[in-house]
């Protein structure tokens, strides 16, 4: 797939004396959004990952304008912990994609979708990856599922907001998955959240199978 990225932006590290300007895009990005679609943050959550709970990656325009930036958090979000609902391993080292916000000017240029490849390859390679996405905002966790993540679990999380919680595989371990029948994927779209729900702790998992297609694959399916 053709990503449609501005060859003109400047990308890098955002540090503290950036806090202000991501507060800003992040409060403009959101306007008019509730936050059953998406999670309003803080000041202080952003200037605590500007001081090392993580890092932040932004775009520039070429008059200095930021545009874009994206969140890389180092550890589970203490009101997401995949690490208990997923079964990972009690040591394992976890990272998140805490958010990312793209300014109105610069949407539809694949910009979402960029700020997750990076913030991945900047994770560490034996990190157990994680994001969460309201269903009602397709645009995000369809941007999620593009760059590799599934779909595992449908949680209420964040003062009882519906959220996917999606993961990656480890960059480390090789993936694999197992042949599937045409006939054993359900729509993703085509089913309530309550069916969705069941599934997903069943062991279903949402892939995009294409372009606009996502759909949930059974236990069977999946691999290692």
């Amino acid at each position: 797939m053709t990503r449609r990225v501005s060859v003109d932006l400047q990308w890098g590290a955002l540090g503290p004396e950036d806090l202000d300007r991501i507060v800003d895009l992040h409060a403009r990005a959101i306007r008019g959004m509730s936050p059953d679609q998406v999670k309003p943050e803080r000041p202080e959550f952003f200037a605590g990952l500007l001081r090392g709970a993580g890092r932040i990656i932004g775009a520039c325009a070429p008059a200095g304008d930021l545009v874009a930036y994206g969140v890389l958090q180092d550890g589970p979000d203490p009101g997401t912990r995949p690490d208990l609902w997923l079964g990972w391993p009690a040591d394992a080292r976890i990272q998140k994609l805490a958010g990312s916000s793209v300014a109105e000017a610069y949407r539809g240029r694949r910009l979402q979708c960029e700020l997750i490849r990076r913030r991945v390859e900047l994770a560490a390679p034996d990190a157990y990856l994680y994001a969460t996405a309201a269903p009602s905002n397709p645009a995000s966790w369809r941007s999620l599922l593009r760059e590799g993540f599934e779909i595992l679990r449908l949680r209420r999380v964040y003062q009882d907001s519906l959220r996917y919680i999606l993961a990656r595989p480890v960059r480390s371990a090789a993936a694999s998955f197992a042949p599937m029948a045409q006939d054993a994927a359900r729509p993703l779209d085509a089913l309530p959240l309550d069916e969705q729900d069941r599934l997903l702790s069943q062991g279903w998992r949402g892939r995009l199978v294409a372009p606009a297609a996502c759909v949930l694959v059974p236990p069977e399916a999946v691999g290692s």
